[in-house]
């Protein structure tokens, strides 16, 4: 049995994407597990999975801040402190360079503090601006970790990764780690590529993953077909 944990914007939602979907579904349908890693949250992932018929086992959400099953149960999830997220907030909304700040719970986006506080995205202007933040608050609160994507800076718990919530999911099914592939684009996925058997996408990676990766793919699709060429389990 083969794990493929795979990024999802620009990695498998790609002009691919219903190509990559009919392999994912063979490729599952043979006794494999497939997985999606993503940043997004499950609101804002469900509307492009569902009327795809997308045939997944586990969802990682939140770069590994929530994990759902199949059924959308949680299985497990990791909040930033709730100490300190009035604390965050209010920092993030008194910097002239942020527009808008919001506290996701893992599947909506809340303009007030809850009771599972998974992420803070803040909406920032100027990038450069927006990593100086960022680096101010990660040394200020040492269990928070950070990173900025297009426009946003996205703030988890410290312990939060992909590559994490992979290791979550290999426990609790005794998976063999030389069986778990990964894929992804940006760097929100090093994590997961350092500790398995990752790819990166050819033409739109970031320098930082592809320096821990094992070599490029043009698709997820071609991902596949290189797992299966592959000598069978040990």
């Amino acid at each position: 049995m083969k794990v493929l944990a795979s990024d999802f914007d620009n990695t498998l939602f790609t002009e691919d994407y219903d190509e990559n979907i009919k392999k994912i579904n063979e490729f599952v349908n043979k006794g494999n597990i497939f997985i999606i890693a993503t940043g997004r949250n499950l609101g804002l992932l469900k509307p492009e999975i569902e009327s795809k018929n997308l045939n997944y086992d586990y969802l990682i959400c939140n770069d590994g801040g929530i994990i759902f099953d199949k059924n959308l149960n949680i299985l497990y999830r990791l909040d930033i402190e709730e100490e300190i997220i009035d604390d965050l907030v209010l920092e993030l909304k008194n910097d002239p360079n942020i527009t808008v700040a919001y506290i996701d719970d893992g599947i909506n986006h809340l303009t007030h503090k809850t009771v599972n506080n998974n992420v803070i995205n803040a909406r920032y202007i100027n990038p450069k601006q927006a990593q100086e933040t960022l680096d101010k608050l990660m040394e200020k609160y040492s269990n928070i970790q950070g990173y900025l994507s297009h426009n946003w800076i996205n703030i988890v718990n410290k312990k939060a990764n992909k590559g994490n919530a992979i290791k979550y999911l290999k426990e609790k099914l005794n998976l063999n780690k030389q069986n778990i592939y990964t894929v992804g684009d940006n760097i929100n996925d090093i994590s997961m590529n350092e500790m398995y058997n990752g790819y990166y996408m050819k033409d739109n990676s970031k320098p930082e993953l592809i320096e821990v990766s094992k070599a490029a793919v043009n698709s997820v699709k071609e991902l596949i077909n290189l797992i299966e060429a592959e000598k069978n389990d040990i």
